[in-house]
């Protein structure tokens, strides 16, 4: 598996696949899955049909895409039981796409183990792409092919009062969700989801949020953002137990913030 030949295959793709679909969809080539807000166009059906056999071309290991396992829930249980595989969102943040709003993503990960390896996250409006191997540098790469290394930012554990922060509490538990409610008043910032996982991760990357705090974890969805701001200094982890975020765990709440800082937050929420 090599870093670069995943971007190419993610930028062809969009490039041929997404992209041309953008602002030009038509009303029957947009549909709902499990509610009003939760899209499906053509593009990310046409998307994830076209990367699925070129990333096994990379490597040949099971795929867990958005959209097959919306055909098959049973899928991403391959995530905890095969030595390694894929995830894909084809089109991360579909009603920004469906909507013609910029901000929305393609999404690729590389888990071994059950573990986060790797993630690739493309902006195919703007041309820039964040991607990672565990263990290495998070690099950005822009549209002109300059490529730049990202890391955490540096300096002390700050305070509540100075933090700015994203949660998203919709799906967490009740008790949960209420300490989160007490939390927000005392942070400095604290901002709304760009509904598109593959922009939030971005703004903690480039520094405009110090966390990000979420309420259920589909693979898809966070694996590669986790991966590459785990390379970049980051840490992700459980709000219950503190243990590393795994993709072949989903469905619990977790954070991703700079180390110390994270203990601070979670202190708030425990």
């Amino acid at each position: 598996m090599t870093a670069d030949a995943v971007s190419d295959v993610m930028r062809r793709v969009a490039d041929e696949l997404i992209r041309p679909r953008f602002r030009t969809l038509a009303e029957s080539q947009i549909s709902t899955k499990e509610g009003p807000n939760d899209l499906v166009t053509i593009a990310d059906v046409e998307a994830e049909r076209a990367l699925t056999p070129l990333l096994q071309e990379i490597e040949d290991i099971p795929v867990v895409g958005e959209e097959a396992t919306a055909d098959n829930p049973a899928l991403p249980e391959v995530l905890g039981t095969a030595d390694a595989a894929w995830t894909v969102d084809p089109v991360d943040g579909t009603w920004n796409f469906a909507h013609g709003r910029e901000d929305y993503a393609v999404m690729v990960s590389h888990v071994v183990g059950g573990d986060l390896h790797a993630g690739w996250i493309l902006h195919p409006e703007t041309g820039n792409l964040v991607d990672a191997v565990v263990g290495a540098d998070a690099r950005l790469t822009g549209a002109d092919g300059v490529t730049r290394t990202l890391v955490a930012p540096s300096g002390g554990v700050r305070k509540l009062s100075q933090l700015r922060g994203m949660a998203v509490t919709r799906f967490m538990p009740d008790d949960l969700r209420a300490k989160v409610d007490v939390l927000v008043p005392q942070l400095g910032t604290h901002t709304e989801p760009r509904m598109c996982a593959g922009w939030d991760y971005w703004d903690l990357l480039h520094g405009d949020v110090d966390f990000l705090l979420w309420s259920r974890a589909k693979p898809w969805d966070h694996a590669p953002g986790s991966a590459i701001c785990t390379a970049a200094g980051f840490e992700a982890r459980y709000l219950d137990t503190g243990e590393p975020y795994r993709p072949a765990l989903p469905g619990r709440p977790f954070m991703v913030a700079r180390p110390g800082e994270w203990d601070v937050i979670a202190a708030e929420l425990r």
